[in-house]
């Protein structure tokens, strides 16, 4: 992890070029990176992010991209109920960060928790752990088929098949997909520290949250 004395934004282009390449073959507009980066930023990931069917601890099936993705800025969590470890910081600490990101930019940011262990997270299960820690209206808690979750996790660089603490848990996925901005940074950064980050990609100016002294954070890339 590498210190920054201020917080900033890695704006990535996903490396997509089969699928536009498969869209160009099909007779569909490809835009050139030239004119509009932003647009080509955004088919990319569309061409990237699985678009799986996964169900809401309200038993409402959704499509991850379409449904979760598109259009939105999101704070992505992989957690499991039973977990004894991280998950019973990270989710009060990302309640603290909500709260923030409500008083700040309400209805803008989407908080997305995936669990990693769908045998038992039923979406029952996850609806009772959201009603534990007072999860308020803006905040998916998502289950579904094991092969889909592993394949979202390896999409977002959060795949550790070997590591059977799941220590990966401790990172949260930041993302604007209407502009391609990607990070990735501790779920276990102080409140101020993730909701100022976050913030930094809304409309809303961040000098009414007091500007943290350093975070930590990694660009994320993603890839095939």
């Amino acid at each position: 992890m590498c210190k920054f004395a201020e917080v900033t934004l890695t704006v990535v282009l996903v490396a997509a070029t089969a699928g536009l390449a498969a869209g160009a073959g099909r007779g569909e507009k490809v835009p050139k990176p030239q004119t509009d980066l932003q647009a080509y930023q955004a088919r990319g990931l569309g061409e990237h992010f699985p678009n799986v069917v996964v169900i809401n601890q309200d038993k409402k099936k959704l499509h991850f991209y379409d449904d979760l993705i598109k259009g939105k800025l999101v704070v992505i969590q992989f957690m499991f109920t039973n977990c004894e470890r991280f998950c019973p910081m990270v989710t009060p600490n990302l309640v603290k960060v909500q709260e923030e990101l409500q008083k700040r930019a309400p209805g803008e940011v989407s908080l997305v928790s995936i669990t990693v262990d769908p045998q038992h997270d039923t979406p029952d299960a996850l609806k009772a752990y959201a009603q534990k820690f007072h999860i308020q209206q803006g905040w998916q808690f998502l289950t579904g088929r094991k092969s889909d979750i592993d394949g979202l996790r390896r999409e977002l660089g959060l795949y550790y098949p070997e590591d059977k603490q799941f220590e990966h848990m401790n990172m949260i996925t930041i993302g604007k997909e209407p502009t391609g901005q990607w990070l990735s940074m501790r779920a276990l950064n102080k409140p101020d520290v993730i909701a100022y980050t976050v913030l930094q990609l809304t409309s809303h100016s961040t000098r009414a949250v007091v500007k943290p002294s350093s975070a930590a954070h990694v660009p994320l890339v993603a890839g095939k």
